[in-house]
């Protein structure tokens, strides 16, 4: 375990501890740990994870801004995705994936170039439905935490694969909490 690791482990917990109860800090605290995360990433080749930190930081901005919105600032925020929205959100993971996986066994050494790249796609979509409040986010962020699991494991980032087990705990808590906003709106 890094020092990197550590304190990205760390403001990611506290992000994800934050976004549970909507609070609009969690996306300052998601900034910090991916400043960690991206050297911690590259550290180790995962450079489709490393990148993505850098976009989630673009993101996490854009999530702060979003939820200071007053559309998307109170707990009732919180909606489902339409058809179409499935739609659009699926197309853009497979046009995201594809571009990814294609860097990454064009122009890496990575040695897990697919897993790398469509979990990280996965995560970007799945990010963007978090921003605009999406109960399913939840549901998507417990899937792409099961499988960072075994990949981080594959890198000896243990540290890492309890933050992502936990993870999955709080996403589960966090969609249930989300959902009782869901109810009342």
């Amino acid at each position: 375990m890094s020092l990197t690791e550590l304190l990205g482990f760390l403001f990611a917990l506290g992000g994800i501890l934050l976004a549970i109860k909507q609070i609009k800090w969690n996306w300052i605290s998601n900034i910090i740990s991916s400043l960690f995360y991206l050297f911690a990433f590259y550290e180790i080749q995962l450079y489709a994870d490393a990148g993505l930190q850098i976009l989630f930081i673009v993101m996490s901005i854009l999530g702060f801004i979003n939820w200071n919105n007053p559309k998307y600032a109170s707990l009732e925020a919180v909606s489902r995705l339409n058809r179409k929205e499935i739609l659009n959100y699926s197309v853009g993971f497979i046009i995201t994936a594809v571009v990814i996986i294609t860097i990454n066994y064009t122009y890496t050494n990575s040695d897990v170039p697919f897993w790398d790249g469509g979990l990280t796609a996965a995560s970007v979509i799945t990010t963007f439905m978090a921003i605009k409040k999406k109960i399913e986010s939840w549901l998507v962020w417990m899937l792409i935490d099961a499988l960072y699991i075994p990949l981080y494991l594959y890198k000896s980032y243990i540290l890492s694969s309890i933050l992502y087990a936990l993870y999955i705990i709080l996403a589960y808590l966090a969609y249930r909490e989300w959902k009782k906003h869901l109810l009342h709106a």
